[in-house]
């Protein structure tokens, strides 16, 4: 049986994978949710604003409190560039 440990912070020389906090949102539409060419593949349409991006991390993370829940924003030099969920 798996043992769920939830989205820990994982840090390396150069990035560090972390829980979102909705200070994200500005960093997350600018990087990569406003842009058609990122979302096409992904299950949701590009943010047409920060605001919109905001909302949506507001639903994510409290799905936190979940051990089974992972997505983790990647950053570097503090800001965030991506993210990764499974």
């Amino acid at each position: 049986m798996l043992n769920h440990k939830g989205t820990k912070t994982i840090a390396t020389p150069r990035l560090l994978l972390r829980p979102f906090i909705i200070e994200d949102a500005h960093d997350m539409f600018t990087n990569w949710a406003s842009d058609p060419n990122v979302t096409k593949y992904l299950t949701w349409e590009p943010h047409v604003s920060p605001e919109a991006t905001a909302e949506l991390l507001a639903l994510w993370i409290p799905n936190y409190e979940n051990p089974a829940y992972y997505n983790w924003v990647i950053t570097m030099d503090g800001h965030a560039i991506g993210n990764v969920s499974i």
